[in-house]
């Protein structure tokens, strides 16, 4: 890759001697705009928060908590329709009102500043809170998501699953998604991986997915978010990733003034399920990076 305007930290990698001895869960909600919106949390310290993707909810990030390293705080919110959060749709179809969602929800909880995690949607959404409100933001991480906007041929295919969706209901389109967010090697030997990812989604409406897609659709490019960026900017990427091609987040890794990049071999969309321990390891590399 050629030299650009940020400094690009590549393949660094803090290996964890033991893992977390993270607190118990707690589940708690908070008031918005009449409705809850429910969040977990764990652990002590530093708060991070952990922003779940389309078709998900906060438990997509079980297998890697008890990775992450000590001496922080982990938020885990439920986003509006998903996991335990009762669906909003002047909320869940605008992923900047879910953006200001997410930033009254740690208000809420008198947290001032964080580092924020966001996984494919989630990254969509941290963008926009870095965008709304850049000072509470003291680290970014884009775990297999992009700044660019959606081109022309991906609101098509949005727009057909969208009519798929409400045709069929969101059950049968999540069984046809899930397993294409997977490296295929790994759904060949993993297919208990994939099925309770799915069996997770059995909850959602078509109505919160078809809400989410609009959102995705409508959300601009990023990325000058970037460009601007006064904080570090952590880039996981998975060489097989369907859904957010490596070659389009490769020429985003420049834009911040830093930035630290893994490329993930081997890997789909789903990184944290995929090579969790992996997964972990970059993670713990980025918070260190920030202390």
């Amino acid at each position: 890759m050629a030299a650009g305007r940020g400094t690009v930290l590549v393949g660094m990698l803090q290996t964890l001697e033991k893992p977390t001895q993270l607190t118990a869960m707690q589940t708690s909600s908070f008031l918005y705009q009449q409705q809850p919106i429910f969040f977990r949390s764990s652990g002590n310290g530093k708060p991070v928060v952990l922003l779940h993707g389309f078709g998900e909810d906060s438990r997509v990030f079980d297998a890697l908590l008890p990775h992450l390293p000590d001496g922080y705080q982990y938020f885990l919110p439920d986003l509006p329709g998903s996991g335990a959060s009762p669906f909003q749709p002047t909320i869940s179809n605008s992923i900047d009102a879910m953006a200001t969602a997410v930033l009254a929800l740690m208000q809420a909880q008198q947290v001032s500043s964080f580092t924020i995690l966001g996984h494919s949607m989630g990254g969509y959404i941290a963008l926009a809170m870095m965008e709304q409100q850049p000072a509470v933001i003291n680290g970014m991480g884009l775990i297999h998501s992009t700044a660019f906007a959606d081109s022309e041929e991906k609101k098509m295919n949005r727009r057909k699953a969208m009519t798929f969706m409400q045709e069929n209901g969101a059950k049968a389109f999540l069984k046809t998604a899930i397993p294409g967010l997977f490296a295929p090697a790994f759904v060949d030997t993993n297919a208990a991986v994939v099925d309770t990812l799915f069996q997770q989604g059995n909850d959602f409406s078509a109505a919160a997915l078809v809400a989410y897609y609009e959102a995705m659709i409508a959300r601009p490019d990023r990325t000058e978010i970037l460009r601007q960026s006064q904080v570090p900017v952590l880039f996981l990427v998975g060489d097989e990733d369907k859904a957010v091609p490596m070659q389009d987040v490769l020429q985003q890794v420049y834009l911040p003034e830093q930035s630290m990049v893994h490329i993930m071999r081997g890997i789909g969309h789903m990184g944290m399920l995929e090579d969790t321990p992996a997964t972990a390891q970059h993670i713990a590399s980025f918070l260190c990076l920030l202390n």
